[in-house]
C-alpha cells in the first residue's frame, strides 16, 4: 500500500534516531478503535519515538490502499508502527516493500512459513498444489508519512487475518478483492508432519513490531551508506523478488474498476517499485502500484 506523501517536501529528510529494538516497550493493546494507522498519526505528531505501536482486535473506521474500506472485524489483528528512518523523503515510498519484507520475517520466525507476498506488500497464502497465482490474501499493509515537531515520519500499518472472516470480501472496496486465508493455513509442519500452533495475539504483535522496525533500520542504514544510490529498493529488490511466487508468470494488470488493462509475462520490478509485464508482441511495460495489481489470470 502506498505512501501518502501530501504537504510533504521532496527533499525533506525523514525523522530522527529509531529507538534500540530492545529498549521497545511492547505494544499498546485496545479491544477496539477506530484506526490504529490514526491513533499512530497522533503519537508520530506528539514526538514518540520510532517504534511506538498499537494494536487493536478490531477497528470500526479501517482502511486500505486507494482509499479501499478495510474490513477489521473481532478476530484479527491490527497494527500500526511508528517509523522515523533518516532518509530522503521520496525514498519512503519505498518503505511498502521493506515493511513487508518485515512482516514475513516475523511471520517465517512464528513457524507461518507459508507465507509470501503478492505485489506490492500485500501478504498471501499460495493454494497448495494450485497453479501459480492461486492464492488467499493473510495480511494488508498501509504506510502512510506524517509530520510533526520531531520531523517527517511513517506509520506502517499491518491487519492480519487470525482466522479468515465470515465477511463478504467484495464490501471491501476492491472491485477483485482476493479471498481470506487465516494464519493457521499459513502455519508449517512440525518434525511429525503435525500444523505448528499459531501465534498468541500479543506475541505475533510484538513480533511484527520487532522485526518491521529491524527491517526499516537496516534499509536506512543500507540507504544512508550509498546502496540505495539507484533507487529506494535497491537495497532489498533481489530478496523482494524471492518472495513474489507469480514473478516469472503471466499475469493481467488489473486497474481500480477491475478490468484488466494488459496480460503479459510478470518479468520484473524496478528499483522504484514499478512491476513489469512482458506482452506477447515483446513489448515492456510498467505499472507502479497507485496504477494498478497484479493477478494471475482467471
Amino acid at each position: 500500500m502506498g505512501v501518502d506523501e501530501r504537504d510533504l517536501g521532496a527533499e525533506q529528510v525523514a525523522g530522527v534516531p529509531g529507538a534500540a529494538k530492545d529498549e521497545l516497550p511492547a505494544p499498546s493493546v485496545v479491544d477496539e478503535t477506530g484506526s490504529t494507522n490514526d491513533d499512530v498519526m497522533e503519537l508520530g505528531r506528539a514526538g514518540e519515538p520510532a517504534g511506538t505501536a498499537v494494536a487493536a482486535h478490531e477497528q470500526t473506521l479501517g482502511r486500505g490502499r486507494r482509499g479501499h474500506i478495510w474490513g477489521s472485524p473481532e478476530g484479527g489483528l491490527y497494527l500500526s508502527v511508528l517509523l522515523r528512518p533518516q532518509v530522503p523523503m521520496h525514498y519512503l515510498m519505498g518503505l511498502s516493500a521493506v515493511c513487508a519484507l518485515g512482516a514475513l520475517d516475523a511471520l517465517h520466525e512464528l513457524g507461518a512459513t507459508k507465507a509470501e507476498l503478492k505485489w506490492p506488500n500485500d501478504v498471501i497464502v499460495p493454494e497448495r498444489g494450485g497453479v501459480v497465482g492461486a492464492v488467499r490474501k493473510l495480511a494488508g499493509i498501509l504506510v502512510e508519512a506524517g509530520t510533526g515537531e520531531a520531523g517527517v515520519f511513517a506509520v506502517c500499518g499491518i491487519g492480519v487475518n487470525l482466522a479468515a472472516p465470515h465477511i463478504d470480501m467484495g464490501s471491501m472496496g476492491s472491485a477483485r478483492p482476493l479471498s481470506a486465508a487465516g494464519l493457521a493455513e499459513a502455519m508449517g509442519e512440525g518434525e511429525a508432519g503435525e500444523p505448528l500452533e499459531t501465534p498468541g495475539f500479543e506475541e505475533l504483535a510484538r513480533a511484527l513490531r520487532d522485526h518491521i522496525v529491524a527491517r526499516v533500520d537496516a534499509w536506512e542504514a543500507a540507504v544512508r551508506g550509498g546502496r540505495g544510490a539507484a533507487g529506494p529498493l535497491a537495497p532489498i529488490l533481489s530478496e523482494y523478488f524471492d518472495h513474489i511466487p507469480l514473478l516469472g508468470h503471466e499475469a493481467e494488470a488489473v486497474l481500480p474498476d477491475g478490468r484488466a488493462c494488459a496480460r503479459g509475462t510478470f518479468c520484473g520490478l524496478d528499483v522504484w517499485g514499478r512491476a513489469e509485464l512482458r506482452l506477447a508482441d515483446g513489448r515492456e511495460v510498467d505499472f507502479a502500484s497507485e496504477q494498478a495489481s497484479l493477478r494471475a489470470p482467471e
